[in-house]
Order: C-alpha cells, then structure tokens, then sequence
C-alpha cells in the first residue's frame, strides 16, 4: 500500500541524517590531508572574517554551518557566543557558550567562561555571572575579561540589593533615618522630614566592600562655602539581605576596616512603593509591541555577504545591531525574555495575535536549517524541556 504521511517524513529524515553524517566524515577525511582545507575551516574563518568586519548575523551563520560539520568543537560555540553577544541576544549567547564548555572545560577553553559571565550578565543574572567568572578564573587568575565581568557583576548585584527596597534605622535619639538607592547611582536620605540628595561609587574589590558618598547641593548655594568632602562608607548585606550594615569613620577620613564605633550603622529593610508606570501595561501587552518592531527589523533570512564586504554593507549590519540593541534596552530585560520564550514556544501565547507575533518571530530565528539562530534556539528549547575569534581552534579566540 502507499506509504503514510508519518512515514515518508520519518524516511526523509533519515536520508538528511544520513547526508549529515556523509559531509560530516567527508570534512574529516579532508582534516587528515593537508593539501585539503576542510568545509568547517573554511566557513570558521569566513565566520572569522565577517566578525572583524562587524558583520555578526553573517559570523553567526558561517559558524552555523561550521557547527553542523564538528558539532564536537568547542571553539565554534565558543565563537559564535561571541557573535550572539554582539548581536544582543545574550538567551542565544548562554546557550553557546553552555555548549562550548560541556565540551571543554579546560583551561584551555577559558573564553568560554567569559562569554557565558558576559551572557549571564547581559540577562540580569548577577549573581550567576559572579560565579561562572570564579570558576574561570580559579583557572587563569589574570584574565582580565573575567576579572572585569565579575567586577561589573558584584556591581550589578550590591545595586539590585542596594535599590530594590528602602533602608530605615532608628537613631539615638528616636529619630528615624531612611536611605533610598537607584540603579544609576542616586542616595537620598531623609531625616525630619527633609531629604538629603546625594550621589554613591561602589568599590567591589575589597573585604569588606565600600562605597564613597557625595552630598549635592540643591538650590542657590552661592556663599555657602565649598560642598562637604566625600564620606568613605564600608557596606554589608545580611540576614538575607533583610538588613544593611554601614560604617562611615568618624574624626577621620580614613575607611573604616570593621563595623563598630559612632558611624556603624544597622538598617533594616522597608517596602519600596514600585511606581505606577512600571505596572501599568501589561506584560504581554509590552510584548506585543516589541515583537512588531524585531519582526519588522529582522529579515526573514539574512543576506548573504560576499567574503568582504563592501563598506555600505557593513554599515548596515552595524546599524542593524544598534537598532536592536536599542529596541532591547527600551522594552527592557523582562519583555525581551519573554519574546524569546513566547518564539520558543508560540502556542503558550495568551491571544492569537501574539501567538501571530511569536510564530513570525520563529520563522526569522529557525526557519532554515543553517539560519545562525537555529541551533541556539534549539539547544534553549530542549534545555526547557526536560574581540574578535581566532582562526585556530588551539589559541585563543575572543574579540
């Protein structure tokens, strides 16, 4: 009898398996023989090329296509974490550099640990970041890409608990002292009533951590004399972050270096009212929005760029990767994940038009085989389920 429809797709798989497989032992054979550069090399150091250029949806693919041929490779995943990276799609970028260093975790592979910190970072996983970059450089102690991702990272970590609530302590004198931080590095204190602006610097480097606060003036300040001199603070988090701990010297202007005498001060934390205009509208609705503008910024397949390409067409992949970056930063970590997560899996949307949204989305990141997104979107979605890189996959290969 004639075959069924699950039969002939499950024949057609096997035959493109068995194609895969052929190129894959076709581009090996051509490693062993020196006269022959193999396919995979070949479409690495193009990868390489376009990279240099700034051209990152073409590095994405070529390493793509690379990926294919050495899915054992480390140094592919590695690179194109980097690609994704650039591109501002740091979900894509994690899922890379996972792959890269469940394929080696050596020392040898250290870049990979940058660029999983860096993509972890990118997400707002802080405290992830922190640690992905201390395992890396319990490898390599001076690398400095490392050592400059786990600085931002504590950073973003002592601000996200610094200002994600306010800070109250009851003085002496029965007075109450409230102190409020922002992520772009404003203190304000209130006492009697009146509040005091002024703006704070985080040094995360040192045990214990510490800050410098700078009071400003508000308001005619002509013939006041010159502004206060910066206050040096030491700063600890405890009690699961439920109470604050600062010391400021006193007589002094040295740091303190433990917490005790008249400027140890113990703050415990207090609701911060979230503003209205962070609620407003819902998430799905943000989404909506978001999705419409990377749909009508995204092709549906990339170009294909001639190996050097012209200066027209770098500027425009170049402009290409600030839009989005910019589209990203507008809407805001939150809507952007759950982007990605709605083009994983387009039937979870709440209403037909963001499933509309979704589907179109994953049309332009897995719609072909070789597309650059397809086998990050991949790994992500299975995980759900249950500067520049180096032409060499034995040196280094970072940007």
């Amino acid at each position: 009898g004639e075959e069924s429809d699950e039969d002939l797709d499950e024949r057609e798989r096997r035959r493109a398996a068995d194609y895969l497989d052929f190129r894959r032992k076709f581009d090996q054979m051509k490693q062993k023989h020196s006269s022959q550069q193999a396919d995979s090399d070949k479409m690495r150091i193009q990868g390489n090329n376009f990279f240099s250029f700034g051209c990152y949806q073409q590095a994405c693919m070529c390493y793509g296509e690379a990926i294919e041929l050495q899915p054992e490779n480390p140094v592919l995943f590695c690179n194109r974490a980097m690609a994704y990276i650039k591109l501002e799609m740091p979900e894509l970028a994690l899922a890379d550099a996972e792959m890269s260093l469940g394929l080696d975790p050596s020392e040898k592979n250290i870049k990979a640990y940058w660029r999983q910190a860096q993509a972890l970072l990118d997400l707002g996983r802080s405290d992830e970041s922190e640690a992905v970059a201390d395992a890396g450089l319990a490898l390599e102690a001076s690398n400095q890409h490392l050592n400059r991702v786990r600085r931002k990272a504590r950073e973003a970590s002592a601000i996200r608990r610094l200002s994600s609530t306010e800070w109250l302590a009851t003085l002496e004198n029965g007075v109450e002292k409230r102190l409020s931080f922002t992520a772009d590095g404003i203190m304000n204190m209130h006492v009697w009533g009146h509040k005091v602006p002024a703006t704070f610097e985080l040094s995360v480097e040192g045990k214990p951590r510490s800050m410098v606060v700078r009071m400003k003036p508000e308001g005619n300040v002509a013939g006041t004399g010159p502004p206060p001199p910066p206050v040096p603070y030491i700063y600890e988090f405890h009690d699961d972050d439920k109470e604050l701990w600062l010391c400021h010297p006193v007589g002094s202007a040295d740091l303190p270096t433990k917490f005790e005498g008249p400027g140890f001060e113990r703050l415990r934390s207090v609701p911060r009212v979230a503003p209205l205009a962070e609620t407003d509208v819902p998430l799905d609705v943000r989404c909506v929005q978001y999705m419409e503008r990377l749909r009508d910024l995204l092709p549906l397949l990339p170009q294909q760029l001639p190996e050097r390409p012209s200066d027209e067409q770098v500027r425009e992949e170049v402009q290409l990767v600030e839009q989005l970056a910019k589209l990203r930063q507008s809407f805001g970590m939150e809507v952007a994940q759950r982007a990605m997560e709605l083009a994983k899996e387009p039937s979870t949307a709440s209403n037909a038009d963001l499933c509309d949204l979704a589907t179109a989305l994953q049309q332009r990141l897995v719609a072909a085989e070789d597309h650059p997104l397809a086998e990050a979107v991949g790994v992500q979605a299975r995980q759900a389920k249950g500067s520049e890189p180096s032409n060499s996959d034995e040196t280094a290969h970072s940007p």
